[in-house]
């Protein structure tokens, strides 16, 4: 029979799977929506409400980590016993994690994977033994300004701005000022840490549990998220670890580990707890997992003048690059299935450019000015296809770009500032349309450095389904917008499932990795 291959995918909200054949055909898409299939910890939109009793700070924003425990166990549940999967013909599995979430394992945590009972679930297990830290920082967390002006001025201090070295200036969400802030505030739990991992490279270390349990490295690609790796050295940066670490930065580079350059690298083969509970066979690999842009661009692979654009929670672009080109306006990462090889055709960067105030925003605007209707929204936009009454900026969170822009603000088609439009509806053309001239200016900005011309623009994401906005893409930006389609017929029915984009390309992912080891050896 056919090998298949397993994407998953642990997001804010959610953890997704997605199934496909060697062909690249999807076969079915399963997923935890933690607020509703676990809603007993007590999340809001994946993350615990501000002021909850285990976060480190009443303002912070992050998720329980035990949540994640239960949702692997819920999922593999519900696609052995209720979609029934064949998960004993599964060859290769990665993940997808969203960027920047880290988690916090205790000393021990190796062997407390080693000696788990395929008799009971990973949760009761592990509850009380895997975790130093209780709770997963989330992205949308912005205490740590005061620790981001810091490591700014660490970076100076050793003769490179920070982006230069990381590829992006500190952010509040990004790891390094996460873990110097709680270091400071919980030194004896940072003491008692044995491992600090990124979502991803920890649902891939989830993976191996068993006998032969093992710690899945970070991507290179995720890696650079984290502010801390030096991008054109392909290492750790030796001072900054030492700042956050408070230290020689020793134990900090020991308890992030090893990374990953080679995306086809081969983690190990699934655990014996999955092996005996859920009946993988013992030869299923655990590929290297990466984080949820990455997984993304991976899936859709852009080409050279052509973008991604992710209209959800918040609008993400993401843009293949042949240049180390380091700019505070965006994120620098290596590009996910680049292997920096000599006879890689990929290019060897990608450009983030991250929209804080993306979907949650439209929505705000739908339910206060379009009577809660996509329909009245999507008329509105319609009615005035171009900014005939001026503008409008909607930063009801404090953006990235520009960086900290906060506040609603209106012009009239003057330039002038006015409190409320002349037609209430029209804020919703006004908010469409600022947000489409921001991506344009930026993208042009950059792609002009490289002589390269916008071509094509791939919309994903939960907005990429309306209509109206993908056409007003289009007018704004010049240039073709795709809305990709990744479906199959689900195991249980003849229904056309739409399929999510990160862990498809997770899938897409162990599909390779097992054909170049398959091939060549690759591992």
């Amino acid at each position: 029979m056919c090998a298949l291959f397993l994407g998953l995918d642990l997001s804010t909200q959610a953890l997704k799977a997605s199934l496909l054949d060697e062909h690249l055909c999807g076969i079915d898409e399963a997923q935890v929506r933690f607020d509703d299939d676990l809603s007993h910890f007590g999340t809001q939109g994946g993350i615990l409400p501000r002021g909850h009793a285990i976060l480190d700070e009443q303002e912070a924003a992050g998720s329980p980590a035990v949540m994640y425990l239960a949702a692997l166990d819920k999922l593999w549940d519900r696609i052995a016993y209720e979609r029934q999967w064949p998960l004993d013909r599964i060859a290769a599995i990665s993940a997808a994690g969203q960027q920047h979430a880290s988690v916090y394992l205790a000393s021990g945590a190796k062997d407390a994977l080693r000696g788990i009972s395929s008799m009971k679930t990973l949760e009761e297990q592990l509850h009380s033994s895997l975790f130093s830290r209780q709770v997963v920082p989330n992205w949308q967390d912005v205490t740590t300004l005061a620790e981001c002006a810091e490591l700014m001025r660490k970076a100076d201090e050793c003769g490179a701005a920070l982006c230069e070295i990381t590829g992006s200036i500190a952010h509040t969400r990004f790891t390094a000022a996460q873990i110097l802030r709680w270091r400071r505030q919980h030194p004896e739990q940072y003491a008692r840490t044995e491992h600090i991992q990124l979502v991803s490279n920890f649902v891939a270390t989830m993976l191996t549990a068993g006998a032969d349990a093992c710690m899945a490295p970070l991507d290179q690609s995720d890696a650079c998220g984290m502010n801390l790796w030096d991008m054109q050295a392909a290492q750790w940066s030796v001072p900054l670890l030492a700042f956050v670490d408070g230290a020689d930065g020793t134990a900090l580079a020991a308890k992030l580990g090893q990374v990953a350059r080679d995306p086809r690298t081969v983690v190990a083969r699934i655990g014996t707890w999955w092996q005996q509970r859920y009946g993988l066979r013992a030869d299923c690999l655990v590929c290297q997992s990466t984080g949820d842009n990455p997984a993304t661009l991976q899936c859709l692979t852009p080409a050279l003048g052509e973008a991604v654009l992710s209209l959800g929670t918040s609008d993400t672009v993401l843009l293949p690059s042949t240049m180390y080109m380091p700019d505070p306006q965006y994120h620098t990462f290596q590009h996910p299935v680049s292997s920096h090889q000599a006879s890689d055709e990929t290019p060897p960067y990608f450009l983030m450019l991250v929209y804080k105030n993306g979907s949650l925003a439209r929505e705000w605007l739908r339910n206060t000015y379009c009577d809660a209707q996509w329909a009245k929204f999507d008329a509105a936009v319609q009615t005035w296809p171009t900014p005939t009454l001026g503008t409008g900026f909607y930063w009801l969170q404090p953006e990235i770009l520009p960086w900290d822009a906060r506040g609603i603000h209106r012009f009239n088609a003057a330039g002038e500032p006015v409190p409320e439009f002349s037609e209430r509806l029209y804020n919703a053309p006004a908010m469409v349309q600022s947000q489409c001239l921001a991506f344009r200016t930026r993208i042009e900005r950059v792609l002009a450095s490289s002589q390269t011309t916008l071509s094509r623009v791939y919309v994903v994401g939960g907005a990429a389904g309306n209509p109206t906005l993908c056409q007003l893409l289009a007018n704004v930006l010049n240039c073709e917008v795709a809305r990709p389609i990744i479906q199959g017929r689900s195991a249980d029915s003849s229904e056309v499932v739409p399929y999510n984009f990160c862990s498809v390309g997770a899938a897409f992912r162990a599909r390779w990795v097992w054909e170049c080891r398959r091939i060549f050896g690759v591992s």
